[in-house]
């Protein structure tokens, strides 16, 4: 909506909505100096990992009964994301540049 990501991130930070990928591994490049994004998405928890994770979260769900509705669709994502020559081998948060984030 044509806010600056910094601003915006300043101000989830400062309200209830401040939690860790806003404020340590924001997925906007340039919002937070140090985060993957802000260094190509290079280092932090790679994307295949990520996608690991949550394929081992749904297989859990599953041994128990539950179905992660949302788990599937993110999973769907992440394959893609995992595929994605512009994505593949770069930090989870590269899903941002994925889903067609400004860079």
């Amino acid at each position: 909506w044509g806010l600056d990501p910094v601003a915006l991130a300043d101000m989830i930070n400062t309200s209830t909505g401040r939690c860790w990928p806003s404020e340590v591994n924001n997925p906007v490049p340039g919002v937070i100096p140090n985060s993957p994004a802000s260094r190509g998405y290079t280092g932090g928890f790679g994307v295949g990992l990520q996608n690991k994770d949550l394929k081992l979260a749904i297989q859990a769900a599953a041994e128990v009964g539950i179905e992660p509705h949302l788990g599937a669709h993110a999973k769907d994502i992440y394959d893609a994301v995992e595929a994605d020559p512009n994505c593949k081998g770069k930090d989870f948060s590269v899903v941002y540049r994925y889903i067609g984030g400004k860079e």
